[in-house]
């Protein structure tokens, strides 16, 4: 049952912060994604903007092949700050980062010159809040993949999340060429792990089966952060979308008796969808793309 037609997007695409043609990595192609936050200092908005867009340009013309560099900016919960998602294929990839914040010169001038000489000069160090940077790394869950093994990237390091998705529901939205993403945290108990990513699977498939026009949802795990801690990444072309999923999850028939389904977990205990995870611990930012410079669209 499809009920939605595919809607305008909402703000601008990531894509548009990349030059044309270059090769492009996203959340349903690679294998390996570091999702970077940081705190703009509330006078700095416009220098983060630019400062956090030159870096990630001069990365992707750089690492085109390696490594793909989106800015999203967080709506409907703190103001002024910054996300990246840099997608790669294996952890290995991460190394030829490092090498050029360590060796490249004009990478160096970017974070290292004065963005600031008429405000008392000054780079990120005064742009953003001391201490706010953090990071997680998202590996797309694997065990899911509808195809055989032998149909999977081997140069990734785990399946990407497009092989969680049914092929028929392509072209699918991701974070390369949608308008809005949500990040969906959760933290699963420890003795309902398995359980909790079967259930996110189910309920991702069915929505990315039934809303595909709206909608396309690739299940994550956090990797050298917090154990059974899950992400789903539901990229949407516009917030009304979101609306339309918000609906689905209340009155589809089917979806309903996904989230209802009782659920038997290693204590033996029957639970709701709910049981599966720690209390509070379901939380959503919204992420848009940051408007490229004018030089760059």
């Amino acid at each position: 049952m499809v009920i939605a037609e595919k809607s305008e997007v909402f703000f601008t695409r990531a894509e548009n912060q990349l030059t044309p043609g270059a090769e492009i990595l996203h959340s349903l192609n690679s294998g390996f994604i570091i999702h970077r936050i940081g705190q703009v200092n509330y006078d700095y908005i416009h220098d983060a903007r630019s400062f956090a867009l030159d870096l990630s340009g001069y990365i992707n013309a750089q690492l085109s092949a390696e490594a793909t560099t989106f800015v999203y900016e967080e709506i409907f919960g703190n103001h002024a700050r910054l996300h990246w998602l840099v997608h790669m294929k294996t952890p290995s990839d991460y190394g030829k980062l490092l090498h050029m914040v360590d060796h490249d010169k004009s990478f160096q001038n970017i974070y290292e010159g004065d963005r600031l000489p008429e405000r008392g000069g000054g780079n990120w160090e005064k742009i953003f809040v001391q201490g706010s940077f953090k990071e997680n790394i998202l590996i797309p869950q694997h065990g899911f993949a509808t195809e055989a093994m032998d149909d999977l990237e081997a140069d990734c390091f785990v399946p990407p999340a497009r092989h969680q998705i049914k092929a028929e529901n392509e072209p699918l939205l991701n974070s390369s060429n949608t308008g809005v993403i949500v990040r969906r945290t959760f933290q699963a108990k420890y003795e309902s792990r398995d359980l909790a990513r079967l259930y996110l699977s189910q309920w991702q498939t069915y929505i990315n089966d039934n809303l595909p026009a709206a909608v396309s949802s690739g299940q994550y795990e956090e990797m050298w952060g917090s154990q059974d801690r899950l992400h789903l990444l539901i990229h949407l072309q516009s917030l009304e979308d979101y609306k339309i999923l918000h609906q689905f999850e209340r009155e589809d028939a089917g979806l309903k008796e996904i989230m209802s389904m009782p659920r038997v977990n290693l204590k033996g205990e029957e639970l709701g969808w709910g049981g599966l995870f720690e209390p509070n611990s379901v939380k959503d930012i919204v992420l848009l793309p940051t408007e490229p410079k004018k030089d760059q669209s």
